[in-house]
């Protein structure tokens, strides 16, 4: 069957810059959760199960991008003419791609409900924790039936490589059945903070602003369609369906490193937040050239003295505080500056 084709035809593989796209993505959502981990603990300073979950579906990615990375490696991105005369190459492959397909499936769970977790944290009322309750019912239904799905497209399933004789669902129903899940998934998770964001109390901008952050999960649902329609165009040429298979590689790392990043995204804006309070306090002066005040040399418990007053206010001040999430203004007044700390303080004023 080989020699039909020309030797530049056989030896043409678009396998590797689907293996750069695979590390690149995979890597990207690496840094971004050390930076969320590294807002969330050391400036935030409280961890939630969310941020367990995303760890964990982060540890599971890196699994999925080696997985993928074994289909490509045993053929995935050449003609199938170039791999016909070595049919244990596409044994492998197939083994590989039910590996990868069992392991992606869990590793979007881990990501389902970190988002879950989040929302959560956001909105602790009894009815919406009733939502979040049935949303997990819901995800965690569609990853088994997703799971089993993939398990028994061939009864026995070593039918699917040509081992043995057997009975299969078929490659089409197989991936769009678990494609159109995960996109009716990834909708459910993407929707869910708008009635979080419409229940709070702010202006209509920063409701806007807000909403688009914890919205750009919609990146994960276009990773999601990319990949099915990646899938489906595979399955109709099953002809050299090999060659058309890489592409759905890469989407399928791509579209658990976008959720990642996605549900990373409130975090990171927190931390620029951070900074950028940081940088207004250090930069603001009081009278007669009285520094800052910064809470960040003040221990966490115990006293310490932060602010002398030298002509505007004749005191000294002492703060005990114990760590909270909540910010409030300390102190201020018209034609000062305000203190705004991320610590709940006692301040004592001694005149």
């Amino acid at each position: 069957m080989s020699s039909e084709y020309s030797a530049a035809y056989l030896a043409e593989d678009r396998s590797k810059p689907a293996m750069i796209g695979v590390v690149f993505v995979t890597v990207l959502s690496f840094i971004v959760v050390l930076i969320r981990l590294y807002a969330r603990r050391c400036l935030i300073r409280e961890l939630g199960w969310d941020d367990l979950f995303i760890v964990f579906a982060q540890l599971t990615s890196w699994a999925t991008m080696a997985l993928c990375i074994m289909i490509l490696h045993y053929g995935s991105g050449r003609h199938l003419a170039a791999l016909v005369s070595n049919p244990d190459t596409l044994v492998h492959m197939y083994k590989w791609l039910v590996a990868t397909q069992i392991v992606y499936m869990f590793n979007l769970w881990l990501c389902r409900v970190s988002g879950l977790a989040f929302y959560a944290r956001l909105n602790p009322m009894p009815q919406f924790i009733l939502y979040l309750r049935l949303s997990f019912a819901f995800v965690t239904a569609v990853y088994i039936a997703q799971t089993l799905i993939i398990a028994l497209q061939c009864v026995p399933l070593a039918a699917l490589w040509g081992a043995v004789e057997g009975k299969c669902m078929g490659s089409e129903i197989v991936f769009v059945s678990t494609g159109a899940l995960t996109i009716a998934c990834d909708t459910l998770i993407l929707f869910l903070p708008v009635k979080i964001v419409l229940s709070i109390q702010a202006k209509l901008a920063r409701k806007l602003a807000l909403l688009g952050i914890l919205c750009f999960g919609i990146f994960a649902v276009v990773t999601s369609i990319l990949r099915m329609v990646s899938m489906i165009v595979s399955v109709q040429h099953p002809e050299d369906a090999t060659w058309y298979f890489s592409p759905v590689i890469a989407w399928t790392c791509a579209e658990i490193s976008v959720a990642i990043i996605a549900l990373s995204l409130p975090a990171l804006r927190a931390i620029f937040g951070f900074f950028k309070e940081h940088r207004s306090t250090r930069d603001q002066s009081y009278s007669h050239g009285s520094g800052a005040i910064g809470l960040d040399s003040v221990p966490r418990s115990g006293k310490a003295r932060i602010f002398h007053g030298n002509d505007v206010y004749e005191n000294t001040t002492e703060v005990d505080c114990t760590r909270s999430t909540s910010q409030e203004v300390l102190w201020g007044g018209e034609g000062h500056r305000k203190i705004q700390v991320t610590e709940t303080v006692d301040v004592d004023v001694r005149g």
